[in-house]
């Protein structure tokens, strides 16, 4: 299982949602792709994946690749409690 978090560096959803996939390191792989210099890439990735914010997350695997969304959407797929 491998999961693509398209981001901006500064982004802290974006940083929070590696740093929760980095919690299940090796049993799930995440690449991230710094989306910083290119609006127009975003805007792209935007439309694509018909997600209006960053990060966008999406799962892959080895026969379909699914959307998961951005980072609320991540924790909720990883079942990870809101903190108190």
């Amino acid at each position: 299982m491998i999961y693509i978090v398209y981001g901006i560096t500064d982004c802290p959803a974006c940083l929070r949602a590696c740093a929760d996939l980095l919690e299940y390191y090796p049993e799930k792989e995440y690449v991230f792709v710094e989306t910083d210099f290119s609006k127009t890439y975003r805007s792209r990735l935007k439309e694509q994946y018909n997600w209006p914010t960053f990060p966008i997350v999406i799962q892959q695997s080895e026969h379909e690749t699914i959307v998961i969304g951005g980072y609320d959407q991540l924790k909720d797929h990883l079942a990870i409690p809101d903190a108190i």
